[in-house]
This record gives structure tokens, sequence and C-alpha cells, in this order.
């Protein structure tokens, strides 16, 4: 509160000082703030809590009152998935309704809640950003659960479209390695940025679905085959950067303001070795992404990816490029044990039980940064969660308290 105050006294000063500079400082105060984003992530499960056995009536009120209050609490940003998989939460011509609107795949809906949010959202203040994962089909490896409709079951039924899909770890996927893929992912992006008023599309972390030679091994055969001269790793980095490279191009065709970002991992060298998303490419040449968000869902104890250590390596990362730098915050670790933290550890295993502000202490550290433009907070159901409730308040307090003429100050 000290610092809100001050903050509020050292504003006044300034604007107070005479006329000509007191529109300088407002101008700069309200182009900083337009430009910084403070979103929230709401995911399919989340989304699905809106929608089932919701009639449109009810999902409207619903869904508004949620949009006002986010933007009450200071959010203005809300990135909502609306494909978890190879189904939507719209009305596509691509892809079947998902099982996770109403519990059934396929069908038809009774409204389109991508349009309904989209406007509730523009009313509320806020942006929105669709949210897509765009090789996974099912949560489930069970193939008779996909609609008739669904393109992965056509797929799996014609025995030249089968090795475009996978099934593995007890999912299944779509095939990175595949120009069907990449096809029906663009066609699908293609529909939402023409169809709805959305601010940006979104990816997550999901990429490659394993590092298994076998799922792609076809493919690459035919690519070795037909002259190529890259390595299998090589290779499967180029089948996902030439994925999001069209997505871009696709995006920017249609709506040139429509941004395009990525949400991936924190750790960059697993993104390339293990996911093979070269993240350092998107991030560093023109035409890949617009953004970049990675998931730094640490605290500061953490043993493997400190919070402050791995936002650096991300800033270092994005320094002297195009690309805007976003960070992903995890509120939903707040109460709960860290196992991923430490192996002895038991101060950074126990970070996020013993403390109930280190959200807004990241928000705060980001925050006096001057090349990081945002955060995205996962996710939208601890909001309400009373294991969380402490956590959120001081959340809130820190957002509220803009830190505008931090952010103009260069890190110490």
């Amino acid at each position: 509160m000290k610092k809100i105050i001050s903050l509020i006294i050292l504003i006044s000063t300034l604007l107070c000082s005479c006329s000509a500079p007191q529109k300088s400082v407002e101008n700069k105060l309200v182009e900083t703030e337009s430009k910084y984003i403070k979103a929230i992530w709401i995911s399919y499960y989340e989304l699905s809590e809106f929608t089932s056995n919701k009639s449109e009536k009810e999902f409207t009120q619903s869904i508004s009152k949620s949009f006002d209050n986010l933007n009450n609490q200071g959010f203005n940003t809300v990135i909502v998935q609306v494909r978890p998989c190879a189904d939507a939460f719209y009305k596509s011509d691509i892809f079947p309704v998902s099982i996770y609107f109403n519990g059934i795949q396929g069908g038809e809906m009774d409204y389109d809640p991508l349009q309904i949010m989209c406007e509730c959202a523009k009313s509320s203040s806020l942006r929105i950003e669709a949210w897509i994962n765009p090789y996974r089909v099912s949560q489930d490896d069970d193939i008779s659960k996909l609609c008739e409709e669904n393109i992965a079951a056509k797929w799996l039924n014609n025995d030249d479209k089968k090795s475009n899909v996978v099934v593995c770890d007890n999912k299944i996927f779509f095939n990175p390695a595949s120009d069907d893929v990449k096809k029906i992912v663009i066609k699908g992006v293609e529909e939402i940025v023409k169809n709805y008023d959305i601010d940006g599309i979104h990816f997550d972390d999901y990429f490659y679905p394993t590092t298994d030679e076998s799922i792609d091994e076809n493919e690459f055969l035919s690519y070795k085959e037909s002259g190529g001269e890259l390595l299998l790793d090589d290779w499967r980095r180029e089948n996902v950067s030439d994925l999001i490279k069209k997505v871009y191009s696709t995006v920017k065709k249609i709506k040139t303001q429509v941004v395009f970002g990525v949400s991936p991992a924190s750790n960059i060298e697993k993104n390339y070795n293990t996911l093979y998303a070269d993240v350092e490419k998107w991030v560093r040449e023109d035409g890949y992404i617009d953004y970049i968000c990675p998931q730094i869902y640490f605290g500061f104890k953490n043993v493997y990816q400190p919070f402050m250590q791995t936002v650096k390596k991300w800033k270092k990362l994005c320094e002297n490029t195009s690309t805007t730098l976003y960070i992903g915050l995890p509120l939903y670790k707040s109460g709960q044990l860290d196992d991923y933290a430490s192996t002895e550890d038991d101060e950074a295993k126990n970070e996020f039980v013993n403390n109930s502000n280190i959200i807004a202490r990241q928000i705060r550290y980001i925050e006096k940064i001057e090349s990081i433009k945002g955060y995205f907070v996962f996710s939208y159901s601890y909001l309400e969660k009373q294991e969380c409730e402490e956590e959120v308040s001081q959340m809130y307090e820190a957002m509220q308290d803009s830190n505008l003429l931090f952010r103009l100050l260069p890190i110490q």
C-alpha cells in the first residue's frame, strides 16, 4: 500500500508540474498501460463449466459476468481454449463440436460460444485470443470415441491416410510430419480468423507428442528418398517450424492486426530436443510469431529453473528481436507441494505452501523489466479456489498497482 501511495504522489507531482509535460506524461502512461498485457488462460475444462447443460442465455449471462469481473480486477486479455483437440467450441465446417461443450462430440450447437465470448469480451473491454492445440486429437486413445465427422476418424478408416494420426501415451495426435495435417490446422486457423472478431491466435506447448522414431518413419523415408539431407531431429524441427510459419502467414493475410503467439515450455533445450520446437528460430527470425509467452511455472527457490534466472534467460533470447515477450505464471500451484522444484530441498518443494505472495512478487519483478510486455496467469478456475484465496488477493493488489513508472525505468 505504501508503494501505491508513493506512486500516486509521484505521478501527481509530474502531472502538476506544468501543462506541456503533463500531456506528455499522460500520453506515455496511457500508451504503456494499453500495450501491457495482463491475461488469464481459460482452459477447455474451465470453459466446459460455462457450457455444459447451459442454454445460450445462461451461457451469455455467466460469461459476461465473469468477463466483467476479470476486467474489474485488472485483467485486459482472455486466452480461451476453443479447440482443445480435433473439435471445437465454435461453429466449424472443419472440426466437430467439442465433447467438452456438452458431453458429446459432434452434432449441432445450440449457440456459438466463441461468437458470444467475442461480443462479451469487447463489452468488457477485454482482448480475446483463440487458444488452439494444433496436434492433439483426443485425451483418450480409444479411437471408437471419435465421432464419424472427425477428420482423424476419417483418416484412420482410410489406408492411405492412416499415418496422419498417431496413437501414443494413451492419447491420439495428428502426425506433425503430415502435409495433410498442416493443411487442416491452417484451414482451422483461417476459419477462426475470418469468422470471429478475435485479437489473436494462441498455441500452447504441445508439439511433437513423442521422440519415438516410428511415428513418422514413413514420411521421413519419403523425405530421404526424395533427396532430403536433414537428420531426423532437424527434419522434425522443420516440420513444426513450417507449420508455425504458415499459420503466421495465414493470419496476416486475412487480418494484419490479429497477432499469433506461442506459449512454450520454459526449458528452451527441452523444447528443441524433445518437442522439436525451435523457439529460438521463431523468436529471432521474422515471419514466425508476434509474441512468445514461456510457461515459467516455478517459484523463486526452484532448484532446476528458479523463476528470476529463467526469466532472464528468455529475456536474453528475445533481445534485439521484433518478438514481444510475455511470461506465463503458475497460479495453479498456489498452496500445493511442488515436487518438480527439487528432489531433496523441502524449502523449495514447499515454497507455494509456505508463501501466499509468490505470484504477486513475480508480477512486480517482471513489471520492472522494460522488455517484458506483460504476463499470462494459469488459470481461470484458480481465481475462485479457497486454497488460493490469499494468493489471489495479493495478486490482484499487484495487478492494480500497475507500476507504470517503474516499467519506464531500466531493471537494476
